[in-house]
């Protein structure tokens, strides 16, 4: 949950526009991206279950996602730094630019460079993945360039333009390097792909959280093209590996995607995209157990919360996940449950206060976990494979919390903000710990970016229910996880 996750960063199910209902059936998306904390083949919507589109074919990053629950972030409107081999930024928090990807220094006033649209999407991406799209103002990015917000607009005609390009030319530049490689050049296909994705690293939450503020039209032709993108890497990957059966494809297509998105959420400095490469061809390469068909249509369960309070948390998390804070309203939550809106201030105060609520949640529910994960530990290596299951269970058992500790964070009130960005620090330091026990060899900041991978690729698949419903894909996961911490997997624990 301390991430994303949508296709494109992992392969995870993007979720549904902002202001958009994800009710446009048929469009498969990814989402982390990501990864919540965080999170994404994959036909779906948002991760409400429902796509949102007329039978396009979507990736979301899942999302990434993201990313995820123990995805260290920066709450917006705190800093990132350009390549600063600083700690990790999770959903919600700050993205650091990678290689590739530095704003550009202001300009003098008055000058008119050629590349002058090329500046303001440089500045803007920096923004909208450090801040967040909705607290990005167009004369902050005018500012950036060092132009007046006339002049901003005459390349722009609105700060959703503006996002459209920013994500479209992130899309296409990380996603560059799936192409070159000829069929089968799996070596060839990682050390590509690292290098664009690594000088393209804000994708991951440029697509699982601000891509969400897009239309429903701009949204569904870039999940088009992003599911193209993952389609020739699928294509590779079976050229590679003929052996492999479609289902590990996509899981292990969507994982590799995932390992890009995961990028998004750290602000460790990578000087060399050669680790992203390793850790891609260790996902590609991998050899999962086996996995069912995916149970789209099962039915949902019928019993519900007796508590009114407990009900209205569990409704507003899941319609916070699929239309994004705000566009859900009290009297949406209320609808949901049957009572009229303002019967809702007995149980909350505001919308925020639900927020606030179902995030704490969310963190709470992570430490529990993990204090029952130590107690019995026979020892760090058994410690670290038990918290990478239970982590699984809780992303795939509860993907609307994960979701909006991913993506919806940014609208936390500041001391919640604090609070959660806290969380997530101490939270990442004892993965961190129990992986130095395990590898002292291991330096920190690959320790950093293998835990962040792991997360974020749970947190997408979590978030892309055509992933999420195949029956054993909580093992795959599992072993997956383990290969990428360098853990001798062992049996499932119990």
């Amino acid at each position: 949950m301390i991430e994303v996750g949508t296709e494109p960063g992992t392969g995870v199910e993007p979720l549904a526009p902002r202001g958009a209902a994800a009710t446009r059936a048929g469009v498969e998306s990814v989402a982390s991206a990501g990864t919540a904390v965080a999170a994404a083949g994959v036909e779906t919507a948002a991760p409400g279950g429902t796509a949102p589109g007329s039978g396009v074919e979507s990736v979301g990053q899942g999302g990434t996602a993201v990313a995820g629950a123990g995805v260290e972030t920066a709450a917006p409107g705190g800093t990132a730094t350009v390549g600063s081999g600083v700690e990790s930024v999770g959903p919600g928090g700050t993205a650091a630019a990678g290689p590739g990807a530095e704003p550009a220094a202001p300009l003098v006033r008055a000058t008119r460079p050629r590349n002058r649209r090329e500046l303001i999407i440089a500045a803007a991406r920096e923004l909208f993945s450090r801040d967040g799209y909705a607290n990005a103002a167009m004369s902050d990015i005018a500012a950036a360039v060092g132009i007046g917000p006339s002049a901003l607009y005459r390349h722009f005609g609105g700060k959703q333009e503006l996002l459209h390009a920013v994500v479209s030319e992130a899309l296409d530049s990380c996603l560059a390097g799936l192409y070159p490689a000829g069929p089968g050049e799996l070596d060839v296909l990682v050390r590509d792909f690292a290098g664009s994705a690594l000088a393209r690293r804000e994708l991951g939450v440029l697509w699982q959280r601000e891509a969400r503020h897009l239309p429903a039209k701009q949204y569904a032709e870039l999940t088009r093209r992003l599911h193209a993108a993952r389609r020739t890497l699928a294509g590779q990957l079976s050229a590679a590996r003929p052996e492999l059966d479609p289902a590990h494809t996509e899981l292990l297509s969507w994982g590799t995607l995932g390992v890009a998105a995961s990028l998004a959420y750290q602000r460790v400095e990578l000087t060399s995209p050669d680790l992203v490469a390793r850790l891609m061809h260790r996902v590609a390469t991998s050899v999962p157990p086996g996995l069912g068909e995916p149970r789209l249509d099962a039915p949902r369960g019928t019993l519900r919360h007796r508590s009114r309070r407990e009900a209205l948390l569990a409704a507003a998390t899941e319609l916070f996940a699929e239309r994004g804070y705000a566009s859900v309203s009290l009297e949406d939550t209320g609808a949901a449950v049957g009572i009229a809106g303002q019967s809702i201030y007995h149980h909350f105060a505001s919308k925020h206060d639900l927020l606030a609520t179902a995030v704490h949640r969310g963190v709470e529910r992570l430490w529990v976990d993990l204090a029952e994960v130590l107690a019995p530990a026979r020892d760090h290596a058994d410690a670290l494979r038990h918290l990478v299951w239970r982590y699984i269970r809780m992303a795939l058992v509860s993907r609307h919390l994960v979701t909006v500790i991913a993506t919806e964070a940014e609208h936390l009130q500041e001391a919640d903000r604090l609070r959660t960005r806290q969380f997530q620090r101490d939270y990442i330091a004892e993965w961190l710990h129990l992986l130095h026990a395990v590898h002292p060899a291991m330096t920190p900041a690959e320790a950093r970016v293998r835990v962040q991978t792991v997360l974020t690729v749970v947190n997408d698949v979590a978030r892309t229910p055509r992933l999420a419903t195949r029956p054993g894909i909580d093992r795959a996961l599992y072993q997956l996880g383990c290969e990428l911490l360098e853990l001798k997997a062992g049996p499932l624990p119990e």
